[in-house]
């Protein structure tokens, strides 16, 4: 029978920053299965509610068998009961397999492929990580994509308002103890100064720059993009770099808002392709000053590999309750 999840029967999981190890191996063999020929279908939409939000979908389909389904706010801030809901369905049947509170978990579904980008793309020994951003997005690729930089000392931070990178600079020091230094600088090119790994976890509109100047960025570092961030630095000459150029099949894509409007363009010709990297079969650098973008600006197939390992972990443990629609 199909198993119902609920907030708090995955806090634990939610809580625990080790058990993200499973989540970033789970999405790492996700993308190489699917740039081998596992192939995936996606609708992703959103539509407006009344009250001004806008309610968001992405439902996923591999060829393999499972398929996702995943509801969420796109606009509101702050806490909304009920409204993060993942749901995994037989791929084969249609018949539901589980429903699965993902309050504490959407996020994940661009910091877990942060981190896998990282752990492949990152220059030898990087030591130094800096955070474009102060909100709940940053806050999860700080704990993703330190379990994928074993040498991280130095932790750099910026977003907009003083309060809010100040606070969150107080809050990791508190978190991360006298083993990572924590730094919140006053502006974006103190923060991008020397840093190995940039993330840009602010939440951008499509297209706009992250690194105003590109010429902050050292030679040889690697930026995480969601929203095309990277513009600037591809022109002077960044590689780019995206998960696989096999993406899922937009069946359809468009958001009543505008949000995200016109379908995302083909990756280029040349792209480095992450699971190519994974495999070995190319290297992530010919040159240590080589400098990568690696954007995961697209609708990919990560929904199901994560909500897999929620289901595992639970399954694991005996945990959630048992339903039947049709019993």
């Amino acid at each position: 029978m199909p198993l119902l999840l609920s907030r708090s029967d995955l806090s634990r999981l939610a809580a625990d920053d080790d058990e993200l190890d499973g989540a970033i191996d789970a999405v790492e063999k996700s993308a190489v299965q699917c740039a081998t020929g596992d192939r995936a279908q996606t609708i992703f939409t959103g539509l407006d509610l009344a009250n001004g939000d806008e309610l968001a979908a992405q439902f996923v389909s591999l060829a393999s068998g499972p398929a996702t389904l995943r509801l969420f706010p796109n606009r509101v801030k702050g806490e909304r009961p009920n409204a993060w809901l993942g749901m995994q369905l037989d791929g084969t049947t249609g018949a539901v397999d589980s429903m699965i509170a993902l309050d504490d978990f959407n996020v994940l579904r661009t910091s877990v492929p942060a981190a896998v980008g990282v752990r492949h793309l990152a220059p030898a020994g990087a030591t130094t990580l800096t955070v474009l951003g102060s909100g709940a997005q940053a806050r999860s690729h700080v704990r993703t994509i330190r379990r994928v930089m074993p040498g991280l000392r130095h932790l750099k931070l910026w977003s907009p308002t003083p309060g809010s990178r100040t606070a969150f600079g107080a809050e990791l020091r508190a978190q991360l103890g006298d083993g990572i230094r924590v730094t919140v600088a006053d502006t974006i090119d103190d923060a991008v100064d020397e840093a190995d790994v940039i993330t840009a976890a602010g939440r951008y509109s499509h297209g706009e720059v992250a690194v105003p100047d590109p010429g902050s960025v050292r030679p040889g570092a690697l930026l995480v993009s969601m929203t095309g961030a990277g513009g600037n630095l591809l022109e002077r000459g960044a590689r780019l770099a995206v998960p696989t150029a096999r993406r899922p099949e937009l069946v359809a894509f468009g958001f009543a808002s505008g949000f995200i409007g016109d379908t995302p363009p083909p990756p280029p010709v040349g792209a480095l392709e992450l699971a190519d990297v994974i495999a070995g079969k190319v290297p992530a650098r010919g040159s240590h000053t080589d400098t990568i973008v690696f954007e995961l600006a697209a609708p990919y197939q990560w929904d199901v590999p994560i909500l897999a390992w929620i289901r595992a972990w639970a399954d694991q443990r005996g945990l959630g309750t048992a339903f039947d629609f049709s019993g």
